[in-house]
């Protein structure tokens, strides 16, 4: 059984209230790089933007 990894905006030091789980890391990067892209104007592409996400990830 996989464990669920979660992403919260909050954790990069966002005012959001966006969370999102998934069984995977690289599921969880694909639910959060549209969010991330559209309500706070980043570039998921960007190796700097990824790595905040995969360390906010828990």
């Amino acid at each position: 059984m996989q464990e669920v990894r979660t992403f919260r905006c909050k954790d990069l030091g966002l005012a959001c209230e966006f969370e999102e789980k998934a069984e995977s890391e690289n599921e969880l990067i694909k639910r959060v790089e549209g969010h991330i892209q559209t309500a706070h104007q980043m570039n998921p592409e960007q190796p700097e933007v990824q790595e905040k996400i995969r360390k906010a990830m828990k």
